[in-house]
């Protein structure tokens, strides 16, 4: 047998692997998969922060539609400087970087049976379902149905993490005094500003989080290296102060960028915790508010103030 791709020593069949899927042993030559996980929230940040610093700096009227808060509100009205904040978000950064280093395991993956898995999935839903159709639904299964399954499940267990610590930390004075108060100085949030935090508090709510959540879910390096960046995507989105209605991020769900705003509001910062995909959390135990709720209890508090 003619076989045209090896991955240590073992015959991988291209015709049988779906279009995502790659036989090499690291998916950039030269870069295990290890310190691609690593390195790929890093570089997403920066790269997605430098794309909003890039349209704050324009004076185009058209973003002015767009725009949250007017641009001369973001240095007005925050309490803390662009450097402390490179500052915060570099030592997360390092952080994340040493708990991944420890956390994740950095041996090459070896090749899976691939062929063999979706036989056993195959002799499994041959129980329920006609053998035609076994074969190409085991397929689907093992290649699709169970990756997405994966990726659900790490987004659910990263967004229960971070609402029940998140609200914790508004809820429990020392907490919020000594490490949760820090993020709230940038009441008009922006994007590279997503991940200014204590360090205990970033380390704690986003890093380990997302970890934990990565074991769990029983994702590869890969597919960590996929959550982590999209974790970092959403997270960087939620702050750009920007309210496109082209951004597929902010169309996928409504916890987005004004979603979060709310919460950075004196008004709101008791309300809107979910982070940083959906808000299921916020809707089932009532700390949902939304941007009409605001302007009206500014409203009532004028009210009571005249």
């Amino acid at each position: 047998m003619n076989c045209t791709h090896f991955f240590d020593g073992v015959c991988v069949e291209s015709t049988d692997l779906p279009w995502y899927y790659s036989y090499k042993p690291s998916l950039i030559d030269g870069v295990s998969d290890h310190h691609l996980a690593l390195a790929a929230p890093i570089i997403v940040y920066w790269l997605f922060s430098l794309f909003f610093l890039y349209l704050d700096s324009r004076d185009w009227k058209v973003l002015e539609r767009y725009r949250i808060h007017p641009s001369t509100e973001v240095a007005s009205r925050n309490q803390v400087s662009h450097a402390a904040v490179i500052q915060a978000v570099v030592i997360q950064h390092i952080l994340q970087t040493v708990l991944g280093i420890f956390w994740m395991d950095d041996k090459p993956s070896m090749v899976a049976n691939h062929a063999e898995m979706v036989s056993r999935i195959a002799r499994l839903l041959a129980l329920v379902v006609s053998s035609e159709q076994t074969s190409r639904l085991a397929y689907f299964v093992y290649w699709w149905a169970i990756p997405l399954l994966q990726l659900l499940m790490a987004v659910f267990v990263i967004d229960t993490w971070q609402y029940f610590l998140h609200r914790y930390m508004h809820m429990n004075k020392f907490l919020y005094r000594h490490f949760h108060s820090w993020h709230h100085r940038l009441y008009v949030p922006f994007a590279f500003g997503a991940l200014y935090n204590h360090p205990v508090e970033g380390f704690l709510i986003d890093s380990f989080g997302t970890v934990v959540a990565q074991s769990l879910s029983g994702m590869s390096t890969r597919q960590a290296a996929i959550l982590f960046s999209l974790a970092t995507l959403k997270t960087v989105d939620d702050h750009c102060g920007y309210r496109f209605p082209f951004d597929p991020l902010q169309m996928i769900t409504k916890n987005n960028a004004d979603f979060h705003d709310i919460h950075h509001q004196k008004i709101g910062i008791k309300s809107n915790f979910s982070q940083p995909f959906f808000m299921h959390w916020d809707h089932l135990l009532g700390t949902r508010m939304t941007r009409r709720d605001l302007e009206l209890r500014r409203e009532n508090m004028k009210g009571k103030t005249e």
